[in-house]
């Protein structure tokens, strides 16, 4: 029995996973709503085609131009996420970590992601593969 269930957990973590890119155009509007400005994008094992069972899907949200403190930074990424479910329906299971990277960290990320998918919002998400 506890074998069907974590099968069963795979099988819905996997479901999300497919729905990639869906959740990032969600995260994307909520982004631009609250930072018209900021560019996002899918980064790590997703947008290297990496994906496993503890895969989750990094967002990046670029702030280049701006500074921003710990605590500003904890805040919108909650800001962004209530956002997304709330207005574009994220659901609050959905696999998704977003790293913002300020004028301060944004050439970290530059030089450590392998790949960046940029994400707009006008995107199509009928092809949500991985």
């Amino acid at each position: 029995m506890r074998l069907l269930s974590v099968s069963s957990w795979v099988r819905h973590h996997f479901e999300h996973l497919k729905k990639w890119r869906e959740y990032a155009v969600k995260i994307a509007k909520a982004t631009r709503d609250i930072v018209p400005d900021a560019q996002v994008y899918v980064i790590g094992g997703v947008a290297e085609n990496r994906v496993t069972i503890y895969s989750d899907v990094d967002i990046l949200v670029a702030l280049p131009t701006r500074t921003l403190d710990d605590n500003l930074v904890k805040k919108l990424k909650v800001e962004i996420l209530t956002r997304a479910m709330d207005n574009y329906n994220l659901p609050w299971d959905a696999p998704v970590e977003i790293h913002i990277a300020d004028a301060k960290t944004i050439e970290k990320y530059m030089k450590t992601c392998k790949k960046l998918i940029p994400i707009k919002e006008q995107e199509n998400t009928d092809t949500n593969v991985y």
